[in-house]
């Protein structure tokens, strides 16, 4: 059985370079096997890159919703080409989209959907897929994403409803699903509403932890939501970890 951590923030402050190789080590114990670490801030980018050198770990390089601002005069498609072009372990660009919850200026939110266009614009370009943030966004972005996108589309974390997710499958879009599914009811229904073939199961590390008493979530925490998955969908755990780990993978253009 193998398991794949479909997105984490495998960077400082929350994880220390000297120590992804335990972390690593810790979660082929738990047979995740695979790991996407996710950088949403430049400043994190060259940890990130350097991660990328332990086998398990591969990468997407993103740009938080909140500093998009500071890209509103910026070439995204060079800004993206001089980090891709050094490596071919960085396997998405994301997360990148909006965020409604912590952005609450109109004129702010524009700048945000204007980058984003662009941002889509250079992924098309690159034909590299895209890792989606959407908090309290989900209506606009989906409506960016299938007026610009031709590349592969994962929502990250998403919360959207029952109108959202249809709009999502219908225009062949996956979603991954928090580790902590286990205790939260709005990510069992966005399970649900997608199904076992169109999702992908992440840590979100730090983050979403499966147990509350879990202080820092780590990819070798998987199995525990992988669990809870089974039981929600009415199917067994190989199953879950067959099928997840075959969509980051195929996703994500991993052999």
């Amino acid at each position: 059985m193998e398991f794949a951590d479909a997105h984490g923030h495998l960077h400082d402050p929350w994880f220390k370079l000297g120590e992804l190789q335990r972390v690593v080590e810790e979660a082929k114990e738990s047979h995740v096997n695979l790991i996407i670490s996710c950088a949403s801030f430049p400043e994190n980018y060259e940890q990130v890159l350097r991660s990328s050198e332990i086998p398990e770990i591969y990468v997407t390089l993103g740009i938080q919703p909140t500093i998009a601002p500071k890209f509103k005069g910026i070439d995204i498609y060079n800004f993206f080409s001089q980090f891709l072009r050094r490596t071919d372990k960085i396997v998405a660009i994301g997360e990148v989209g909006l965020d409604y919850y912590w952005v609450k200026d109109e004129k702010e939110r524009q700048i945000q959907r204007e980058v984003f266009g662009r941002i889509i614009d250079a992924a098309n370009e690159f034909e590299i897929p895209l890792v989606i943030h959407c908090r309290k966004a989900e209506t606009d972005t989906l409506e960016i994403l299938r007026q610009r996108a031709d590349v592969p589309v994962l929502l990250h974390s998403f919360d959207g409803n029952l109108k959202d997710a249809e709009l999502a499958i219908d225009l062949g879009y996956f979603a991954t699903i928090p580790t902590n599914l286990r205790y939260r009811k709005n990510r069992q229904k966005t399970a649900k509403r997608f199904g076992l073939d169109n999702i992908m199961i992440e840590t979100d590390a730090p983050f979403c932890p499966p147990l509350e008493s879990i202080e820092r979530n780590e990819p070798k925490y998987i199995p525990i939501a992988a669990e809870k998955l089974a039981n929600v969908l009415g199917v067994t755990v190989q199953e879950v970890a067959e099928k997840t780990t075959r969509l980051v993978k195929n996703f994500h253009r991993i052999p």
